[in-house]
């Protein structure tokens, strides 16, 4: 049997102390690696580089989903998985109102094919596109105005996502002339 992808590796748009995982049943398999900003504050996470947390019914797990890079994926021979997340405020803090998600983002709701724009500087959302390795799309000038452009065929229900090295608030680079 196969096995089921979460979303492809990612960091989340998050603003407290990270989430706990309660697994009820089954089981689900989470992809860590840390981020450049947790190896700074802790150095002794420097030559690590990705390692799975295999997690079964009863298991808890609590990360800070916007420092560790992450996905996660469904045994193909688990036929049943369900967990509950929430978020945690070490610092004592509470949400003003509940927030019952913790992906900030904008998914495709139809095909983008490969070279497309998928929104202009202008039209752009006022959110910061999530990170990863394997981004489905990347930015781009067009005659001056920054683009987001499908890198890939992107189908409906895909989360957009950039690579780890473009920078979002960074005008567009100088057209270099030969």
């Amino acid at each position: 049997q196969q096995l089921m992808r979460g979303r492809a590796e990612h960091t989340d748009a998050i603003e407290h102390s990270g989430t706990w995982h309660i697994q009820l049943h089954g089981s689900k398999v989470w992809t860590l690696r840390p981020t450049d900003e947790l190896i700074r504050r802790n150095r002794k996470w420097k030559d690590v580089g990705h390692f799975k947390v295999h997690c079964q019914a009863g298991d808890v797990l609590c990360v800070n989903t916007r420092l560790w890079w992450h996905r996660t994926h469904i045994p193909g021979n688990c036929r049943f998985s369900l967990s509950v997340a929430r978020d945690m405020y070490l610092d004592g803090t509470q949400p003003d109102t509940p927030n019952f998600t913790n992906v900030k983002g904008h998914y495709a709701t139809r095909v983008f094919d490969r070279g497309s724009v998928v929104f202009t500087e202008d039209e752009a959302p006022d959110l910061a596109l999530p990170r990863s390795r394997t981004s489905n799309c990347a930015l781009r000038d067009a005659g001056g105005e920054l683009v987001v452009v499908a890198k890939r065929r992107i189908k409906p229900g895909e989360w957009f996502s950039i690579s780890e090295s473009e920078d979002e608030g960074a005008e567009p680079a100088p057209k270099r002339r030969r």
